[in-house]
This record gives C-alpha cells, sequence and structure tokens, in this order.
C-alpha cells in the first residue's frame, strides 16, 4: 500500500515538492500509513518537519479509515495565506487558513488510493488560486513548484 501511495504522489504532485510516506502506529499499536506533502523540504524557524504549506493524511490499516492528520502545528488540511487586511474578519491576523477539499472515502484500496490522489491535485489547485498571497514567499519560489 505504502509504494501504491508514493507512485501516486510522483505522478501528481511535482518533482520538487517534498513528500513523505511512513509507517507508524497509534498508541495502542494500530498499524498506520503516514502520508505528508509541502512545497519544499525547509523546516519554517528550523522546527523539524514543520514545512511550508505542508498538508497531511493517514491510513488506519485496520480499518482502512482515512483523514486528515494535523501534528505539531502543521500538516492537516489546510495551507496558509496571507489575511486580507481589508476584510474585518481578518485585519488582525498574522496568517489566514485555506482549507483543502477532502471526503472521506469507503474503507477499499481503490477509493482511498483515488481520494489521496485528489487531495493532492486538490492541493496543487488551492495552491494556485491562492498564488499571490501565499506565505512564506521568501523561502520558496512558488513558480517552480505549480
Amino acid at each position: 500500500m505504502k509504494t501504491k501511495i508514493e507512485t501516486i504522489l510522483n505522478e501528481v504532485l511535482p518533482e520538487k515538492c517534498f513528500r513523505r510516506v511512513w509507517d507508524t502506529k497509534t498508541f495502542y499499536g494500530t498499524p498506520q500509513i503516514g502520508i505528508a506533502f509541502s512545497v519544499s523540504d525547509y523546516n519554517i524557524n528550523n522546527v523539524r518537519n514543520q514545512k511550508i504549506q505542508m498538508v497531511s493524511l493517514i491510513l488506519d490499516l485496520n480499518e482502512m479509515e482515512l483523514q486528515p492528520q494535523c501534528f505539531g502545528g502543521c500538516g492537516g488540511q489546510s495551507i496558509y495565506r496571507k489575511p486580507n487586511l481589508e476584510l474585518r474578519e481578518e485585519k488582525y491576523l498574522a496568517m489566514k487558513s485555506v482549507k483543502i477539499p477532502f471526503r472521506k472515502p469507503k474503507s477499499e484500496e481503490k477509493f482511498i488510493l483515488a481520494a489521496i490522489k485528489r487531495f493532492a491535485e486538490n492541493w496543487l489547485k488551492v495552491l494556485k488560486e491562492n498564488r499571490e498571497v501565499l506565505m512564506y514567499q521568501e523561502y520558496v519560489n512558488y513558480d517552480e513548484i505549480i
């Protein structure tokens, strides 16, 4: 399963994107596969694994359940853009999150793999839509990625 996921990410994501697929376990020992990708392997503020525009998923292998996973303040289902200071609700924000569309798939391999592919494609689409206002432009050239 891990190899199939890596193959999908290699097909969908640009070559310069950071990607990681790893085996892990829950606190109770349930086997899982972690999936994370970002625009760069640069660590924000030298914090290990806090990557630029990183999103992540976790696949429970016993239940065959795929869901977004946020750890250590990064990953999950959102990217970050600069706030629009003209809008009252964003005026005092340091950054604004933009959610990546994700629908929980059926517990079958083909549906899970299709959902991972769709999530990666949606991530790229949201990055393109927000290209001009994305955070961390000083660390990464988004034009090379999207």
